[in-house]
């Protein structure tokens, strides 16, 4: 009896440890709540789609996305305050309205930083996004999970083609409510205006401003072509959009947990952005069959670069400081000189 009554103990003590086990970190199941203030076919769709399909899958359905599409928690920097504050855990967005919440992300937005997509994803995917994220979580309790990117900005309106700085002189450009993006506009001579994302449409229909610049993709996506009809094919600024999870709820997941939220962003920052590269000539076509016009900017834009390149060293101090954006100058050099 003695005997049989140890093994019972025995065998109770490793049934009660096995539960506390199974309900510790292995058996913890959480919930992310991922906002956008873009639709489903957008680079921020594409990701969260992805990025669900993932993290359950990885995590044997321990972990739930539930995803909020096209606002229905609000504007892109609603959304990034939401992070922030740790009332949603994960959004999209693009970085011009991430940087009025961590500086350091404007790098991004400096005009005509970038060539082509392969050197932002040399850039973001470096060991440079770990200073990135540093001081993210600094300025912002976010990090950035992924970096997806899109197409570059194009400038529509609905007034006139537009090839030279000239031709831009009266016209009323939608910008986001981003510093950088709004002083290039003033170095090419006009004042434009900065609005949220969620209010463009009805802003160009309205004729409360009369053109914005987004990637081609937008085009489609927002039905722009019902109310523009001239697209300028500048390249000032490539999209660029971090995948931002708070901080203070990222690092309290269970650390197998935490890696396969890891593992699934960077699956779905894949397939955004092979998605984005084969979709802008889709979307350039769709535009053009729905009757909008594309311009080349004369000279090969040199007057345009010219003049907002002017603006860069007014920002160093707002973005970071100038030795993180001479160590990305200086990382692109190399990157560049490498593919000669």
């Amino acid at each position: 009896m003695g005997k049989l009554r140890t093994l019972s103990i025995i065998l109770t003590f490793c049934l009660v440890a096995g539960l506390m086990f199974a309900t510790g970190s292995e058996a913890k199941e959480v919930t992310i709540k991922f906002a956008t203030a873009n639709p489903e076919n957008s680079y921020h769709g594409v990701f969260g789609l992805a990025f669900k399909k993932y993290a359950e899958q990885m995590s044997n359905g321990r972990i739930k996305v539930e995803l909020f599409l096209s606002g229905q928690m609000g504007s892109e920097q609603d959304n990034v305050n939401q992070v922030s504050s740790g009332i949603i855990q994960m959004s999209t967005q693009a970085v011009n309205n991430v940087t009025p919440f961590a500086s350091i992300v404007g790098f991004c937005t400096l005009p005509y930083m970038w060539n082509s997509f392969d050197e932002a994803w040399a850039v973001l995917d470096s060991p440079l996004k770990k200073e990135l994220n540093k001081t993210m979580v600094k300025q912002g309790n976010f990090r950035a999970l992924a970096w997806l990117t899109g197409g570059f900005r194009v400038l529509t309106n609905s007034k006139k083609p537009v090839r030279t700085l000239e031709d831009l002189k009266g016209l009323r450009i939608r910008v986001p409510k981003n510093e950088i993006m709004i002083q290039a506009y003033k170095a090419w001579g006009i004042n434009p205006v900065p609005m949220a994302w969620t209010e463009v449409f009805n802003a160009l229909q309205q004729r409360v401003v009369d053109g914005q610049d987004n990637p081609y993709a937008a085009i489609p996506q927002e039905k722009f072509y019902e109310v523009q009809k001239y697209i300028t094919n500048i390249h000032y600024i490539l999209w660029i959009g971090p995948a931002l999870v708070n901080e203070k709820w990222y690092q309290g997941l269970p650390a197998d947990l935490r890696k396969i939220v890891d593992e699934a962003a960077l699956k779905a920052q894949n397939d955004e952005r092979k998605w984005a590269v084969g979709n802008e000539g889709k979307a350039c076509l769709e535009a053009i069959e729905h009757g909008m016009e594309v311009t080349v900017p004369a000279n090969n834009e040199k007057e345009w670069i010219e003049k907002a390149k002017s603006i860069w060293p007014n920002f160093y101090d707002k973005i970071g400081g100038k030795d993180f954006v001479d160590q990305v100058i200086a990382f692109l050099d190399k990157y560049r000189k490498g593919k000669r």
